[in-house]
């Protein structure tokens, strides 16, 4: 086992652009093509990131985000996470495993954004924090580095934000 001050990361994703509302509902929307290829692109930056384990949400286009990142780690789709509220997203990587020492976790707008901003503190990185401070666009993806278990987790330093470049 680790010590007790070993660093985490947790990674905090909107989900990539989506198809309008449609016949299929809210929950059922898919990904657009443009969708899936900032997914990939996120990937991509990702490859080297370390995640072990990504918990989503059960909204089609959430789990068609975290396929399209193609990252081979196991995931665990959670209702929980859809609509959820910062609150709720904070309780899901306070209950991660304590074995896990980088996690992602893919959600919504404006849980996800909402709670990057209350956990960023003031040693983040100032262009990290920039990129999200007023606008949190699809498929965005904030490294959090913190010390100590999760269930602990009550700040973090942002130290990374990935935004899709992709034309649109």
């Amino acid at each position: 086992m680790g010590s007790m001050t070993e660093s985490r990361v947790l990674y905090l994703m909107r989900h990539a652009t989506a198809e309008s509302w449609g016949v299929l509902g809210d929950r059922n929307r898919p990904l657009t093509p443009a969708g899936r290829d900032e997914a990939a692109w996120v990937g991509t930056q990702l490859a080297e990131s370390g995640v072990e384990y990504v918990v989503v949400s059960s909204a089609a286009r959430t789990r068609q985000t975290v396929s399209s990142l193609g990252l081979m780690v196991d995931v665990e789709p959670n209702d929980r996470l859809y609509g959820a509220g910062s609150g709720t997203i904070l309780d899901i990587a306070r209950e991660l495993d304590p074995v896990i020492t980088t996690a992602l976790i893919v959600g919504h707008s404006p849980g996800i954004p909402t709670l990057v901003h209350l956990l960023a503190e003031e040693d983040s990185d100032p262009e990290a924090l920039a990129l999200v401070s007023t606008h949190f666009p699809t498929a965005t993806c904030c490294r959090l580095e913190f010390e100590g278990p999760w269930a602990d987790l009550t700040g973090a330093r942002l130290t990374r934000t990935i935004r899709t470049h992709l034309p649109r």
